[in-house]
């Protein structure tokens, strides 16, 4: 897509596109609600995960959509595009092994060449860590999305270097020379992000927990100021 920020359409489905598990996608989906949320943006989340419900869990009010269903069902997911009639935001965490069937429903519904007569834009959230399998699905993301859909890479640190299997690859180049967004998720300690599992917090209500440690909220404080200087660098393409 090539229009200019100032003419998109002011409607935005974020969908955590990637196949891939345990590369962070439910806990950047949990920091993009916090930012969303925080700027009084009218969202509604969802949760693809029916099995273990990771984003749910931090964020109660997302509602679940089961996609573990034949092919003839997946217009369960119509809610996806329903929930912008009285939103300006969806966001929509993915489970593991789901990416085929958000795919399957968008090729059928035609959805990427529905956008603008829709009035919204689809977004990609990639997550880059240093995986090669990670990187590839990517690259099959891009081979078949392209420059039809507006693409959020964001780097994750959490071992604290940068991935630099996708820092070199070509699959980066490729998304920066469409216009894609690349931020960072910085690494949090080990023992609050650990505590904010156990009570299923979020960073931002971890700000304010009083079953957190002082220590840990300061921790939460920080990470959560981080993480809205990141986001606002997309905020023409998250942002309604």
């Amino acid at each position: 897509m090539t229009s200019d920020a100032t003419t998109l359409p002011t409607k935005r489905l974020i969908l955590f596109a990637q196949d891939k598990g345990g590369i962070g996608k439910s806990f950047v989906a949990t920091l993009l609600h916090d930012f969303l949320v925080e700027r009084a943006v009218r969202l509604k989340a969802f949760d693809l995960d029916h099995a273990n419900s990771t984003f749910q869990r931090y964020v109660p009010e997302a509602e679940f959509i089961d996609t573990d269903v034949d092919a003839d069902k997946l217009a369960v997911l119509d809610q996806l595009v329903i929930a912008l009639n009285e939103h300006d935001v969806v966001l929509a965490d993915n489970r593991a092994a789901g990416g085929a069937k958000v795919q399957q429903y968008l090729e059928e519904n035609r959805l990427t060449a529905l956008q603008g007569e829709m009035g919204f834009i689809l977004v990609f959230v990639v997550i880059a860590v240093d995986d090669k399998d990670a990187v590839s699905q990517i690259a099959d993301l891009l081979d078949l999305y392209g420059e039809t859909v507006r693409w959020l890479v964001v780097r994750n640190l959490r071992d604290g270097a940068e991935p630099s299997v996708f820092m070199a690859s070509k699959t980066r180049q490729r998304l920066l020379a469409l216009g894609a967004v690349e931020i960072a998720v910085p690494g949090l300690a080990e023992v609050t992000r650990n505590r904010l599992q156990l009570a299923n917090l979020t960073v931002g209500r971890g700000r304010t927990a009083p079953e957190l440690h002082l220590l840990d909220r300061s921790r939460c404080v920080r990470f959560h100021e981080r993480m809205a200087e990141e986001f606002a660098k997309a905020g023409a393409l998250i942002l309604p």
